[in-house]
């Protein structure tokens, strides 16, 4: 399923998300055995979900939009946006290994990472297949409103709509497009 792109190792779509839903996993079996509070570790995984939303705006906004290689791989999802989106595993597999060990390691709880570690992940993934739907057909008040946002990005001002799950950062770094 792998193909070469660009000089990079990319998996399919589905694939690619792989590496974060067995990430998730791991995370869920260590949650599962720290005895946690359910409570806590819900508003922990909310708080990972959310900063998801930060990363995958700000990931997009800098990196595919401004560093080699980065910016040619994604260059090329901009001119054929109706085709299956290849991520290099040179991209996916360090950003969901970062998401699965870094947030243990700078709260310095493993119980608290592996719970934000589940958010991350599950941004990811949700970001994922958003995104797919982006460019498809159909789909609720959120889905046109977002795929709106993306169209403009994609088809009017690449400077502009950086945000996939959520308009919140466009509208908090002032890079949401004008009504």
């Amino acid at each position: 399923m792998a193909e070469a792109r660009s000089g990079a190792w990319a998996l399919a779509f589905p694939a690619s998300l792989l590496v974060s839903a067995v990430g998730g996993a791991l995370a869920l079996a260590v949650l599962a055995e720290t005895g946690l509070p359910a409570w806590l570790a819900v508003v922990m995984m909310v708080a990972g979900l959310t900063a998801w939303t930060l990363l995958e705006y700000l990931l997009h906004r800098f990196l595919l939009h401004g560093v080699e290689p980065f910016r040619a791989w994604h260059a090329e999802h901009h001119l054929m946006p109706d085709q299956p989106i290849r991520i290099p595993l040179a991209f996916s597999v360090p950003l969901a290994l970062a998401m699965l060990v870094l947030p243990s390691l700078l709260l310095r709880n493993l119980a608290l990472g592996a719970a934000v570690s589940i958010g991350l992940l599950a941004g990811e993934i949700a970001q994922q297949a958003v995104h797919r739907r982006l460019h498809g057909e159909g789909g609720g008040h959120w889905i046109r409103r977002l795929r709106s946002l993306h169209g403009f990005h994609h088809d009017r001002d690449a400077r502009l709509g950086f945000g996939t799950l959520s308009r919140f950062w466009d509208r908090f770094f002032g890079t949401a497009p004008r009504a």
